[in-house]
């Protein structure tokens, strides 16, 4: 049985990591083959954390094909967005989301909550004046939109795999977002 891709990109981000000495921990999903018939499990807020000192990065990975990522409640989900805005109003964290993008380069970008949900909005309400250079779309983010209001997150391909640099990411975002 192939492995999931998304399940792939998280393992070869987390592999780099590990590699790069910055600690991270993947959240784990209970498998709802796994439960009892009506059984209740709460969602996981977001899918890892990732410290590096003196920040703290709760992250939502997403993983695609395709040029952008749907707002769609399955693929996005509210309570997962509410989490890390929650989260990223505490001195020394900052949240957000890392798109990947397979099919294009395997470009891949972390992007702020805060400027999601701030490009979130304008996209569905088709506020005209808006701030950005890339379209909007109203029902997702594409790979331009992370382009121009996320950082990207660096790799090369080895042989078959990825490795990512998620040192030189965090160094630039705690640049960025940290101490506000």
């Amino acid at each position: 049985m192939t492995k999931n891709q998304g399940k792939e990109f998280e393992e070869q981000l987390k592999q780099s990591a590990i590699d790069q000495c910055i600690y991270i921990y993947r959240i784990k999903d209970v498998p709802p083959l796994m439960l009892k018939p009506n059984t209740k499990v709460s969602k996981n807020d977001f899918d890892s954390f990732i410290y590096k000192k003196p920040n703290l990065f709760p992250v939502e990975l997403k993983s695609t094909k395709n040029k952008s990522v749907q707002f769609n409640e399955k693929i996005i989900k509210k309570h997962q967005i509410t989490a890390l805005d929650n989260a990223s109003k505490y001195d020394g964290i900052i949240a957000g989301f890392i798109f990947n993008f397979r099919e294009h380069n395997n470009e891949t970008y972390f992007v702020h909550i805060q400027d999601f949900i701030k490009l979130k909005y304008h996209a569905e309400n088709q506020i005209k004046e808006h701030i950005y250079k890339s379209k909007l779309n109203r029902s997702s983010i594409s790979l331009d939109n992370c382009r121009e209001i996320g950082v990207q997150l660096h790799n090369r391909k080895k042989k078959v795999k990825y490795t990512y640099y998620v040192n030189k990411l965090l160094d630039e975002l705690i640049g960025r977002y940290g101490d506000k």
